[in-house]
């Protein structure tokens, strides 16, 4: 699917927010590739080249996974990892990534270790049994990792394995690809000036112009509020990595996925770790490789390596960045001005029935993944607030299509969002779009709402209704609307689910609540 942009800001991803777009970008997105969404966008002379382009990309994405994949028991590195004891013939991507994945676990002293997938199968195993690995268990699979994992022989081609236990590359094969495929699409045609990659979070940016790019929260709901941080980039690459969407539910308590390998624990000291580097596949393992060490010891290290920058969140959601981000960073674009009346000014510096200077409604949902395979339409989806006479106060969130006939085609079938729209148009005249952002692949979102209407006048204590409404071309529809009762004691509410969206929840607790 490929769009002329229409409109000057893109969101990119989970962690890259939203990066700035010219009027001679041509932007393309695919679902399911390595597991994840990716977006491309292609400065070139006109859609023919960026077509192109879009094709060197996806040709060279398919040819290294088909080397470097761990869900692929086709791949040449689950080949390798089961064949016969000793030295075998590797190709040399496989070696490069290899070699790579030496260099790091060296520099980061075990923080990144390819046979921390022994420790994520145990921690897998036992959230499907609701505990957590014993301690016994987590020393077991950790003090395993301390032996040499392969032996290489990079003038012969050949890598011996030394550990018998599971090897993974994912927190380094993406990047490894996403840097590949964007040199890929640049190579050999002087009409692409530029593009810029992003593969489920892993952000490369290569050619003539710079790039802004906003960092995302490290928070569930912080998607849809101001980025933290603004950064501009030029022939380099950005990786994010954090506990937000993924992790392991258990007893009622949320785990990172990133494990250390040399303990076995979960990430707990960093919420998130954003790193800018020359190249995809070093960003990608030390992004992850932050989220284990303690903020100072990350800084040290980023601070020891050449045109490396990085920016930490704490667990107490501080602030950490190296010398070096500064001098990517840049200010926040100044955001509009809301036109108050004299009596909503007054409302806006709250009252004893402000609510929402303390609290949030957090709004989780799922996308769900669609039966038909291969490439498909992304779903709309809306989600907004009703007061307890039934007129909409605020729109939470509005994710459409920015390309093709543009985001009006299917509004109308969003049925109970779009007859919303139209009375809230013409009693508030506030326009939906200040809110619009690009459709999102398969997977967990979340919005927080702060108490406010639309025009951020808050709103008393009581009862509203929420509303999570999605529409797929080709696809199905389904609502979901639960009233609640906010300004007295926390609540979760599970919701149920329909075709489009798998499940949702709404909780409403304190602000700055964990995860």
């Amino acid at each position: 699917m490929s769009r002329r942009i229409a409109m000057g800001v893109l969101v990119l991803g989970l962690w890259a927010g939203r990066a700035t777009l010219a009027a001679d970008d041509y932007l393309f997105a695919h679902d399911d590739v390595m597991g994840t969404s990716l977006e491309l966008s292609v400065r070139a002379s006109d859609a023919a080249a960026a077509r192109r382009a879009e094709g060197r990309v996806l040709r060279e994405i398919d040819r290294l996974a088909a080397i470097l994949s761990n869900h692929d028991p086709a791949s040449e590195f689950r080949r390798w990892q089961a064949a016969p004891v000793g030295p075998s013939k590797v190709s040399p991507e496989l070696c490069e990534v290899l070699a790579l994945s030496d260099i790091w676990r060296e520099r980061t002293g075990g923080a990144f270790d390819p046979r921390v997938q022994a420790l994520t199968s145990l921690w897998s195993e036992a959230a499907r049994q609701n505990r957590p690995p014993s301690r016994e268990e987590r020393d077991a699979a950790a003090s395993r990792s301390t032996d040499a994992a392969w032996r290489l022989d990079r003038a012969a081609g050949t890598a011996e394995r030394l550990w018998a236990g599971p090897l993974t590359l994912d927190a380094i094969a993406k990047g490894y690809i996403v840097e590949r495929a964007g040199l890929a699409g640049l190579a050999g045609d002087a009409t692409v000036r530029g593009l810029m990659l992003n593969v489920g979070g892993d952000l490369r940016v290569l050619g003539e112009t710079p790039r802004v790019i906003s960092i995302a929260g490290p928070q569930l709901g912080s998607e849809t509020n101001p980025p933290i941080a603004w950064v501009e980039v030029k022939n380099l690459a950005v990786a994010t990595s954090g506990r937000k969407h993924r992790g392991y539910q258990i007893g009622g308590r949320w785990f990172s996925h990133i494990i250390d390998p040399r303990t076995g624990d979960p990430a707990s000291a960093v919420l998130a770790a954003t790193v800018i580097a020359p190249s995809s596949a070093d960003a990608d393992a030390l992004a992850t490789a932050l989220n284990v060490m303690p903020p100072e010891t990350g800084i040290r290290l980023a601070a020891s390596l050449p045109q490396v920058a990085c920016l930490i969140v704490d667990a107490e959601g501080g602030l950490h960045r190296n010398a070096a981000w500064r001098t990517y960073e840049r200010p926040a674009p100044a955001p509009p001005t809301p036109t108050l009346t004299a009596s909503q000014k007054a409302a806006a510096k709250g009252g004893d029935e402000d609510w929402g200077r303390d609290h949030e409604l957090l709004v989780r949902f799922e996308i769900n993944r669609p039966q038909e395979r291969g490439r498909y339409r992304r779903p709309y989806v809306a989600v907004w607030v009703q007061d307890a006479d039934g007129a909409p106060v605020r729109n939470l969130l509005l994710w459409v299509s920015m390309g093709g006939p543009g985001p009006f085609e299917w509004l109308p079938d969003l049925k109970r969002w779009y007859a919303d729209d139209r009375a809230r148009t013409k009693l508030n005249r506030t326009d939906p779009f200040q809110v619009a952002q690009p459709t999102r692949p398969p997977g967990e979102y979340s919005v927080a709402w702060d108490g406010k209407d639309d025009k951020g006048k808050p709103l008393k204590p009581g009862e509203y209704t929420i509303l999570i409404e999605a529409v797929r071309e080709q696809g199905g529809y389904g609502l979901i609307r639960k009233q609640v009762v906010v300004g007295g004691d926390p609540f979760v509410k599970e919701l149920k689910g329909n075709d489009e969206i798998k499940s949702a929840s709404l909780e409403y607790r304190p602000r700055k609540a964990e995860r």
